[in-house]
């Protein structure tokens, strides 16, 4: 898979795409590559985003994904 459907299958893919994805994830080198792609593209308060972030650091502990924190504006 390139990054931007490892992307595309963790924050907007169903059960099918996501249990194809964790398989596709055991190997280190996609994994690190989705990590980067959520890193660079989604936030801490994306649900998918998180749990697949937990996923990756579960799967391959060392991994270090940095999801950003989005700050609400008050406007």
């Amino acid at each position: 898979m390139t990054d931007d459907e490892l992307l595309h299958a963790a924050l907007r893919g169903g059960e099918t795409e996501w249990t194809k994805l964790h398989e596709i994830c055991r190997d280190r080198a996609q994994a690190e590559a989705l990590a980067r792609m959520l890193e660079r593209y989604a936030n801490a308060e994306n649900d998918a985003a998180f749990a697949w972030a937990k996923v990756l650091t579960d799967l391959h502990p060392g991994l270090k994904i940095n999801l950003s924190t989005v700050r609400s504006s008050s406007t």
